[in-house]
């Protein structure tokens, strides 16, 4: 199985989970979250901090091509990523 067929597959299979989930939340919309499941409110035009970070060329091209792969912004997979690390550091200590 080549890298593209994994990819394939795991995009398949990640859009086939969210239909399948929008499908439940739409039949009724008041149930609770799964179990283990984090709900978090986003508030994204509420961010007003500006945190500048230089990358080469290459580190750039790298994020724009993982982003376009999973159809987001690269600002909002940058983002996702350091907010990410971030909340596993708070975890650690």
């Amino acid at each position: 199985m080549t890298n593209n067929d994994v990819d394939a597959h795991w995009e398949e299979a990640t859009r086939a989970d969210a239909r399948r989930i929008e499908d439940e939340e739409m039949a009724n919309p008041d149930a609770p979250f799964p179990e283990g499941v984090e709900y978090t409110v986003s508030r994204p035009n509420l961010r007003n901090q500006l945190f500048t970070v230089r990358l080469s060329a290459d580190e750039y091209a790298t994020i724009q091509r993982v982003a376009s792969e999973r159809h987001l912004p690269a600002s909002t997979l940058a983002r996702a990523w350091l907010l990410d690390r971030l909340a596993h550091e708070q975890r650690a200590s």
